[in-house]
């Protein structure tokens, strides 16, 4: 289930019991439950408890969750990780799930998407898991858009385009650093380019994506000329080195793998803007061209 139909389901006054949000990122995670519980607690006061198996045993979480209030007031229960519940708390907390308590809400977190846990595979069976994954780049643009407006911002389609190209890896790292632009501009109400370019480290940061992009592409006339402003831009060879080694070791994974598998693997973090085309870029390469590339940057290095 994506976010939109959730959206719809609370506008049409559809709540259910039981929500199973599947996915890190944390901004939609709270998004996601901010909005039932606006609607579940009709506007008013919310009581809701979070529930991690870190900061609480297995039966005090059961306790709470099963523990009625003496005037039937409506409570909210957030529970993170509840895979690590065992034994008879699991199979409590799979009944709660299959017969909810009356006037209570329940919340399971599951940070990771790829789970394959059994616990999950039986949530599933009977709730439609909601897709919390931070999404692809049209629709992280949409949020970007939205949390400039919430924040009473306005900015152009390409400045949201470059906010989204250097904090796009997750709408919570979007927030934030839109929170922080907004703070820099005061009272003004548009974001301009001007303002990424002050903002600490931005302006190096776009530049390097750039030119990691042109690299991929193949555009070498390009990539040398980003590479020279780098440079003048107190950028060092081994600043550089590193990404494309990072972005060679990407491409040659994925030919490796004959793209059976593609998932991120690399510990060099690469912008966000890059790692979404590295299935692009792959087929402009030879496996022996990545590995004299690889060889030649290990010389350098």
């Amino acid at each position: 289930m994506q976010i939109r139909q959730v959206i719809n389901d609370i506008k049409s006054g559809v709540i259910h019991p039981v929500y199973y949000l599947k996915g890190s990122d944390y901004f939609l995670q709270s998004f996601v439950i901010d909005k039932v519980l606006q609607v579940y607690f009709d506007n008013g006061p919310i009581t809701k408890h979070f529930l991690h198996p870190d900061d609480l045993t297995a039966k005090q979480i059961i306790d709470q969750l099963t523990t009625s209030d003496l005037f039937m007031m409506k409570q909210a229960f957030i529970i993170f990780q509840p895979q690590r519940l065992m034994g008879k708390a699991r199979q409590d907390l799979l009944e709660l799930c299959l017969n909810p308590i009356e006037n209570h809400i329940l919340f399971l977190i599951n940070d990771d998407y790829r789970s394959k846990n059994v616990f999950f595979s039986k949530i599933e069976s009977s709730i439609n898991p909601i897709n919390i994954q931070s999404p692809f780049l049209n629709d992280m643009k949409k949020w970007a858009n939205y949390i400039i407006k919430k924040k009473g911002k306005q900015a152009s389609h390409k400045v949201i385009e470059s906010i989204v190209e250097i904090a796009g890896d997750s709408v919570g790292h979007l927030e934030n650093e839109i929170e922080k632009l907004s703070i820099q501009i005061g009272e003004r109400n548009r974001i301009l380019d001007s303002d990424l370019e002050k903002h600490s480290g931005w302006k190096r940061e776009r530049k390097l994506w750039e030119f990691l992009i042109a690299f991929g592409e193949k555009n070498y006339d390009k990539c040398i000329l980003l590479g020279k402003s780098l440079i003048r831009d107190n950028h060092n060879m081994i600043s550089m080195v590193y990404p494309l080694v990072a972005l060679l070791q990407e491409l040659l994974f994925l030919k490796m793998q004959n793209g059976t598998f593609n998932n991120y693997v690399g510990y060099i973090q690469l912008p966000q803007s890059v790692r979404k085309k590295l299935g692009y870029f792959v087929s402009g390469f030879e496996e022996d061209t990545i590995k004299l590339g690889l060889t030649l940057l290990n010389d350098i290095d």
